[in-house]
Formats: C-alpha cells, structure tokens, sequence
C-alpha cells in the first residue's frame, strides 16, 4: 500500500470512523453520576491583507456537548458554522464503541478494540468483538480475544477505485509463564475470509482472494551467567492465499496443520534475539532479526519483511556519572533469498555524549553515520551472459549520511528574582551519493546550522527576555546559500497568571554564492487570558515584510478567537468566616510542609511562589489541565487558615506529580511514534521511488511524448498519453511529500524525548492534539494504542506540512536499477 493510500485511509478514519472508547471498574458502577454534561463552544476571526490569494476576512463557530450515562456512555453532539457553510454532528452510538470494564485482575475488551500479541502474529489490527486479559498474582498470565477482523465490502463497477473485501474473522490468545529461572511464552492467531461473504463477482484483475492464514510465536527470556539477560522469539506463518485454489499443500511448517492447504499455502519464519549485559554503569547489548521475505499475517496493516538486523549498542557512564556515552551500530540487509535484482546493505553507526560537570554546565555531542550499499544488475546481463562469471560487477551505488550535532547549556544564574541562561548549538548534515566510485551529479550536499541564544527571566515579575541569532550555511552542486538573521522575544504573564503576552520580532537575509536575495522582517504579537477559568480569549498578530530585487511583499494577519468550555464542578465545603476579633494583620508564621521527600519551607507567600515555580516546569501540558493546576494554586492562596493550606498544597502536589508522569509519558510516546514511523517510511521509500520511476518511463517511451499538441491527430492517443502525464506527476508529489516527511522523522526520532517539545513542528503538533492523547493516557490505554493514535494524527499533520513546505527540485533517485 502507498503512502498516499495510507493518509487517503487515515483521512477517512478521522473524518468518518467517528466513535468512543470508555474504560470503567465494575467495582465503581452505580457510584457515578446518572447524567453529567460537559462541552464548550469556541469562535474564532481571522483578518489578512498580503498579497496570497486568500480571503480577507472568515469566521469559525463551533460548539460541542457530551452526554456522559453513568459513566458508561458518551452521547457527543457538535456543530460548526463558518462563512461557507453549516454542519453538525449527530452522535453515533454504534457506530465505533468500545468498553474496557475491569474487575481486580480481569479486564475485558467489548466492541470495535484492538490488541496485540506479538510483532510477528496479532500486532494491533482492529476487531468488532471481544478481548479478555488475565493478570492474576502469581506467574501466569492469558490473553484472548474473538472478532471480525475486516467488514464484508462489494464490488461496484460504479467505483472501480473501491477495492472489495471478503468478511474476515479471527481469533487468538497469548500465555505466559514464569518458571523459577526462565520466562516461557505461546501466542496463536488464526483468521480465514468467507468465501461466501461477497454476492457480486470480483474481477480477477483485482487480485482480491479469500484468505486463510495461522500464526504461532514462542518466545522465552531468561538469565545466564547471573547478570546476562537472553531473550528470543520465533514465530511461523503460513498463508493459503486462495481458499478456492486445488492442489495439495507440500508445506509442513507448525501453523500450517491449523489452516486448509491447497497450491497456494506458503509458510513464513521470523527469529528475534537479543543479548543484555550490566557492565560497569552502563550495558553492553547485542540483537539479531532475521524475517523472511513476504512474512506477513492477517493481524496487522503492515509487517517487515524481508531483512536481516544484527545490532550492537552499548552505554557507560564515567567521571562520577558526569559524562555518559551510548553506542550504536547496526547492519541490514535484504534480498534474502536472492529474487531480488538488486540487494541493499545497510550500515548505520551513532556515538553520543553527555557532560554535566555540575548544575549549570550540560554539553551534548552527537554523531551518525548512515551508509547504503545497492548492488544491481541490468535484467538482460542475466539473460545475455555466457558464464556464472560475466558482469560481475554491473552496478555498484553508494550513499554516505554523516550527521554531527553540538549543542551548549549554560545556566549563568538562577534565583528567586534573576534567571540567566545562554545556549548555543550547531550541527552539519552531510550527504554524499557515488556510483562506480564517483560522486554523482548532484549527488553531494552539506549543511551547517548553527545558533546562539541569551535568555533573561525575572521569576518574581513573570517576565522573560530572548534574544538569539541563527544560520544555515549550505553547499550544493548548485551554489552555496547563506540563510542569516537576529531575533528578540519578550514573554509577560498578567493579573496572577491569567493574561499571558507573547511579542517577537526577526530579521534575515540570504545569499546565493555571494549574491544577496532578499530580506525578511517580521513581527509577531500574542495575548491569551483566562477569565473564571473556563473563558479564554486568544489574539494574535503576524506582520511580515519580505524585499528581494524583483518584488516586494507585506503581509498582515490578525486573529481573535474565544473558547468556553463547561466540565463536571466539584463542589467544595462551604468556608467558616474567620472570627470578627481575629487579627488579620498579624506577621505571618513559618511552615513546613513535606510531600514524598521534598520539603517546603517558608511563609504563606514563599510556599505559594515555589508551587508557581514548579508549575513553569511542565511544558507539554493540556490547557485544561495547566488551568486545573493554576485553579489549585489559586485555591491554595486563598485559604485563610493554615492547616487548610496545607491540606491545599498536598492537592497540588498530588495533581502535579501525576500531570507530571502523564507529561513525560506523552513526550516518550510521541518519540517513539516519530522512530516507529521513521523506520516504516524508510523501507516504504524504495517502493515509491520505483513507483515513480515507472510512470516517468512510461511517459517517456510513449509515441506522443515530445509531440507538439498541434501536430497531434489522434485525440484518444493523447488523451491516454495525458492520463499517464498525470500520474506521473501525482507519483513525483507522493514521493516529494514522502521524502519531507521521512526527513522530518528521522529529526524528531533523534531527539531525547525529554526535550522533544523544543522542536517546532512537534510543539505545534502538540498544541493541537495533546489533549485527545491525554485522554488516552488517562484511560490507562496500553503503548501500542497510544502510539498507533498519535501516528493516526501525526501523519496528517506532517503530511499538510509536506504540500506547503516539500521542495520543487529534481527528485533525488537513490535506488538506481538498469
């Protein structure tokens, strides 16, 4: 499938697929609310004068309300209005619901869920069923669950585009067991089409069959030598591709005895192993992954194939733990069963360093090296030769990646009232693409980033300043380019938190091999303010003035929204007024407040200024859930008495450190999806590429091409010849937007995920859908899930990203085959 399918697909879910997921304790049924309501409705303007082809001015309404039953059951309604049109949103009860009840170690899984297994058999595909995990103390534990995998959908000659599909049902379970000294695990999945299922025929060329398939994995972990962890899995699949096919099957793999074997019954393997040694303070680790070529099952969208991994990683930290090192090197390849014309080899190798010499100095050192080897053959050299030992070496293409990264903190001063800080970083990619041992044309590039900034925060006056002044530095086959400029920022926070200012302004100007191109100045203005807690009002205003020899741009965006937003209140114990002789004046006394190992010391006043400051800790935060923690603040500082301050301050605390995990959980899981999506677009790169080159070569070798329109008689050829121009160019901008996205990727998988936020793309990702990953990390969903939402999300967004930001140059071909 390619990529666009995939966003095409993704498009649907998240504009269609419309649905809930719930998870409740049996054990607090009947304890909730019959009914509780919440929602919110939000407006928002935006003015532009410029000179893009944009409307001048546009609106947006939209309002939400929820309807929870018992805690069991959402009933969403939704509306929106613009200056185009009106649409709304029915609730849909049955359409996508999903309930996870729970009672001590059984949960259950009911409706439209997902699981997951194991990598190599169920690895969470979707189901309308129901799912049961069983974790009792002790050393067993069981997985199960029973579904329709894939909803019967017909063939219509009105939308050939529509690709049918069979019913699909499948079942499974996974168990393990911990021995005394080993850890043994069986997983089993089974799913099989209904050949039955579909009424119209399907036309052959569609290549859709009904399908039966098996998987069986067993996996095991123990210890050698005390220290030494071991751990392996080996799964087999096997497929029968038609269920209609005759023949007798000649497979005799495990999963093979558990399906219907005809002529098209294959079977698969796949082995995983890794080694983990503790050396020192670090670890020394070793992995292998071997998977067949085509190994795939019924329980997934997509599964890696053929490849062989070894991996070497190894981590240390030295001089008192002030410097810490990881090591990685990797080898890939593929072609394993020598089908392939070309094979590609792989190396990947990465060195990092950490130095924290004490609590104001942190410098990091990063460098990677990707190397790719195809070796390809042109078909007619396998055709024409002679002897086993002709065209030996036909084609050998070679591309080098190095990436070195630096980056400086130093925190010059930080107190109560005066924080200083400067930062400075620099980084090189380099790139170099040889065939037969010389640099190709337009094969080499290398950029250098570099910057440095000086912050200035007043603690006490919630007031920052920024200033900082950044390069790109490149060299191409084409030129050399230089991107240089300054900007300054100022941050101010308002009336106890509530109104939040943003103003900044940047300059910079480019060069083209000494030339100069243009300059850009611009000029950005923010203000938010939180009224009762569930008002807010945002406005923002970009000025932007752009001046290059053959034009001149100004343009002038202004936006204003309002949100308001209505939640469950809880209600709170009515206050007893404070005594009319009690003296309010009198000097306020020390206290002492201890929450898990920290304490807290001072005044009223200093305890309330060190919550405040532990609140501008946490970054990757919700807006509601920033306003619940201001809100607790707020009440804290308006408790008279001191025993109920206390009793404040410790509900703070609680809702701080649990804000705090969730944070920090959302930050590893969106790391992850950006390395779990970054490995799945590099093995789907190949595939596009050569999609690409297809459809140029099918333009290029058409009679009509380089014909000029008046010269051409014969419409129906050229209207033929223009539908394949078409895709042509709909091939270059999948892989063009591909290319963007992959490179965004691999950036944002190399970034710890503790400061994955300071990445601009991934801070505005954020902004629009933490709160939906929130929930998900609130309702306790599993990783896998997490992951898999955030990437349904992610790709989208980089995806629009893409389209706007993709380069219109040549398409670099990596993967040469004659």
């Amino acid at each position: 499938m390619t990529l666009k399918r995939i966003l095409f697909n993704t498009y649907l879910l998240l504009l269609s697929a419309f649905g809930f997921s719930q998870n409740f304790n049996v054990q607090e049924l009947g304890k909730a609310k019959l009914v509780n309501v919440s929602g919110g409705a939000s407006a928002n303007t935006v003015f532009y004068s410029g000179n893009a082809t944009r409307e001048p001015f546009s609106y947006f309404l939209n309002g939400n309300i929820n309807v929870n039953v018992a805690g069991l059951y959402n009933l969403p309604f939704s509306f929106s209005y613009t200056n185009q049109k009106l649409g709304y949103g029915k609730p849909v009860l049955m359409n996508r619901l999903s309930i996870h009840p729970s009672y001590k170690w059984i949960t259950g899984h009911i409706g439209d869920v997902s699981m997951t297994f194991s990598p190599y058999t169920l690895s969470g595909h979707q189901f309308s069923g129901v799912g049961v995990d069983l974790t009792p103390q002790g050393n067993f534990k069981i997985s199960a669950m029973y579904g329709r995998l894939l909803k019967r959908s017909e063939y219509n000659n009105l939308y050939p585009e529509i690709v049918p599909i069979y019913k699909r049902v499948g079942y499974g379970f996974k168990t393990s067991y911990a021995f005394e000294k080993v850890n043994l695990g069986v997983t089993f999945f089974k799913a099989k089409d209904e050949a039955g299922s579909l009424s119209a025929p399907v036309p052959f060329e569609l290549g859709v069959t009904p399908k039966d398939n098996a998987a069986i994995s067993i996996e095991s972990s123990f210890k050698v030598f005390k220290k030494m962890q071991v751990f392996a899995e080996y799964a087999n699949s096997s497929i029968t591709e038609d269920l209609r096919a005759d023949g007798n099957g000649t497979g005799n793999s495990l999963s093979s005895f558990f399906l219907n074997k005809n002529s098209t019954t294959t079977s698969y393997d796949a082995f995983k192993g890794q080694l983990t040694y503790p050396a020192g303070k670090g670890t020394l680790g070793l992995g292998y992954e071997r998977i067949d070529p085509n190994y795939r099952t019924l329980g997934g969208y997509y599964f890696n194939n053929d490849l062989e991994n070894i991996t070497v990683n190894a981590t240390q930290n030295i001089l008192k733990d002030k410097v810490s090192l990881a090591l990685n090197l990797g080898l890939q390849k593929d072609n394993l069963d020598k089908q392939k014309q070309s094979q590609m080899k792989r190396v990947v190798s990465s060195v990092t360093a950490d130095f924290r010499p004490n609590e104001k100095l942190n410098l990091n050192v990063n460098y990677s090296n990707f190397q790719s080897y195809t070796n390809s053959r042109n078909q007619f050299d396998y055709i024409n030769q002679v002897s086993d030992y002709d065209y030996l070496d036909t084609l050998n293409f070679r591309q080098v990646n190095q990436n070195a990264a630096l980056n400086i903190n130093y925190l010059i001063k930080s107190d109560k009232r005066l924080k200083k800080a400067i930062n400075a970083n620099f980084s090189m990619q380099d790139a170099v693409n040889q065939q037969q041992g010389r640099t190709i044309e337009g094969g080499a590039s290398t950029y250098y980033n570099s910057g440095i900034a000086y912050t200035v925060g007043y603690p006490e006056k919630d007031l920052n300043f920024t200033g900082s002044l950044n390069n790109t530095y490149g060299k191409t086959d084409s030129g050399k380019n230089l991107i240089i400029g300054p900007t300054i920022g100022a941050s101010k926070l308002f009336f106890d938190k509530k109104l939040t200012t943003n103003a900044s302004t940047s300059y910079n100007t480019s060069y083209n091999n000494g030339d100069k191109q243009n300059d850009i100045i611009n000029f950005r203005l923010n203000g938010s303010y939180i009224y009762l807690q569930n008002h807010n009002f945002n406005m923002g205003v970009i000025a932007l003035f752009s001046n290059s020899a053959t034009q001149k741009n100004n343009d002038l965006t202004a936006t204003l929204a309002y949100t308001y937003s209505f939640d469950k209140i809880k209600m709170r114990p009515k206050r007893e007024p404070l005594p009319e002789n009690q003296d309010k004046t009198a000097s306020a006394p020390v206290l002492k407040i201890n929450f898990k190992n920290q304490l807290f010391e001072g005044t009223r006043e200093d305890i309330i200024a060190q919550l405040k400051e532990k609140q501008l800790s946490l970054n990757s935060l919700p807006i509601a859930e920033k306003e619940h923690l201001e809100h607790l603040i707020t009440l804290a500082s308006l408790t008279p008495d001191d025993k109920e301050l206390k009793e404040k301050v410790l509900d703070y605390l609680e809702a701080f450190n649990e804000e705090k995990e969730n944070s920090e959980k959302y930050n590893t899981y969106l790391a992850e999806t950006a390395q779990k999506l970054e490995k799945e677009m590099s093995q789907k790169d190949e595939s596009l590429e050569n999609a690409y080159t297809a459809a140029i070569g099918r333009v290029n070798s058409h009679p009509l091409h380089n014909i000029k329109e008046t010269d051409i008689t014969d419409r129906t050829s050229y209207n033929s010849y223009l539908k394949l121009v078409e895709r042509s160019n709909n091939s270059r901008n999948q892989l063009k937007n591909h290319r963007w996205m992959l490179r965004e990727m691999a950036i944002l998988s190399k970034i710890p995920s503790q400061e994955i936020q300071q990445n601009e793309n991934a801070a505005e990702f954020s902004k629009q859908n933490i709160e939906a990953i929130f929930k998900l990390i609130k309702e306790k969903k599993n990783a896998s899930e997490i992951v898999d939402a955030i990437e349904l999300k992610i790709i989208p967004f980089y995806h629009d990203l893409a389209v706007q930001n993709a380069s219109n140059d040549e398409i670099d071909l990596k993967y040469i085959q004659k």
